[in-house]
């Protein structure tokens, strides 16, 4: 089996790529498909080799200070539980996650907008409020002609753990589901809706407010998307899932 390292600290992988080496495993310098990439660092560095690297088999580990909620195990364990399954005395353990992605008039928004987290709308400044409608496609339909608050997310089951969770105090582990974030009018906004993989999502930036507008986000991706003035976003089921190893 042949292993990609990703960290965030370059150190870190030239580190543990040569305790890799020095232990016999194949590792490639190069992103290869059929390789699995192990991710050493906390649940970002998954989430950038989701983002970065297409169809990724990823084996995520623990390093570091991060709690790595989704982290199979510490990496100090790495060699060992990689010795043991390539000598037969361990196996693998997979869980494959959609994504979803987020489209203007039925093209994805440039540069890709693939999620394995969540995809959100929220105003661009902290301290205002974003007005949007939205609209909720599944077996039953939602219709909200206008919230304000602050804002809105949909999430996968690998990103219920995070802002979801913050918002609802709920997780889920299948389908999609949608988090009114502080939603003050109208009063009765309901906090979440859980739906199916086959939900449809629109949202639609009403009004901006001084210079900032607002943006669509996702994961932990710094770059924003701008969203103008009667601009509306469509969410839904992305065409990436993402395999997440464990090693027992």
């Amino acid at each position: 089996m042949q292993y990609f390292l990703v960290s965030n600290d370059p150190d870190r992988r030239q580190r543990w790529s040569d305790r890799l080496k020095a232990a016999g495993l194949a590792l490639t310098e190069e992103y290869d498909p059929s390789a699995v990439i192990i991710t050493i660092g906390g649940d970002g560095t998954i989430l950038y080799a989701a983002r970065n690297y297409p169809e990724p088999t990823i084996l995520p580990v623990r390093a570091g200070t991060s709690k790595g909620n989704r982290a199979a195990f510490d990496v100090e364990k790495l060699v060992d539980r990689l010795q043991a399954l390539e000598d037969g005395h361990a196996e693998l353990r997979s869980r494959q996650f959609s994504t979803l992605t987020a489209e203007a008039d039925g093209r994805e928004l440039e540069g890709g907008f693939q999620a394995l987290n969540e995809i959100s709308l929220h105003h661009s400044s902290p301290v205002l409020a974003a007005t949007f409608a939205a609209r909720i496609e599944d077996e039953d339909i939602w219709e909200f002609p206008e919230l304000i608050g602050d804002g809105v997310l949909v999430a996968t089951p690998f990103g219920s753990t995070g802002s979801f969770t913050a918002i609802t105090d709920e997780t889920f582990s299948d389908g999609f589901g949608v988090a009114f974030n502080n939603i003050h009018t109208p009063a009765e906004t309901p906090e979440m809706i859980l739906c199916s993989e086959s939900v449809v999502v629109e949202l639609e930036l009403l009004s901006t407010k001084r210079s900032s507008g607002a943006v669509l986000t996702r994961d932990d991706d710094d770059t924003p998307y701008e969203l103008s003035e009667g601009e509306t976003i469509t969410v839904r089921a992305g065409d990436r899932t993402v395999e997440l190893l464990d090693v027992v």
